[in-house]
Order: C-alpha cells, then sequence, then structure tokens
C-alpha cells in the first residue's frame, strides 16, 4: 500500500535553484522533519527517480508538496 499518495511537505518550490540532488536532499529533509518514515521518503524518490528524466523528478517532487 502506498502510503505516500496523499502525504505533502510544506515547501513551496516554486521559483527553487538548485540540482536534482539538492531538491532530493531537500525534499529528504524537510519530509523527515514533518515525520514521513524512511519507507514514505524512499518511495517518493524511488518514484522520482525511475526514469532518470529530471521534468518527472521535480513533478513528483512538486506532487508531495503543498504550496
Amino acid at each position: 500500500m502506498n502510503t505516500t499518495h496523499n502525504k505533502m511537505i510544506d515547501f513551496d518550490f516554486r521559483g527553487f535553484k538548485g540540482t536534482t540532488q539538492a531538491i532530493l536532499e531537500l525534499f529528504q529533509h524537510l519530509a523527515k522533519e514533518e515525520g514521513w518514515t524512511s519507507e514514505e521518503i524512499q518511495n517518493v524518490i524511488a518514484e522520482a527517480t525511475k526514469n532518470g528524466d529530471e521534468d518527472h523528478l521535480i513533478e513528483t517532487i512538486i506532487e508531495h508538496c503543498k504550496y
């Protein structure tokens, strides 16, 4: 069961400038601060990176940010 479907981190991604690695690290840090489990975080990261496509990565992370 994918428990991250409706979970969001409190981050306004608009205007953020950084590498894809920085995006993933920031997401991981904020999700951890907001009480996400390691499994939930890894599920999102796995989805974001599965295609090796930067646009897909950004779209996936944005789907888990409330702004």
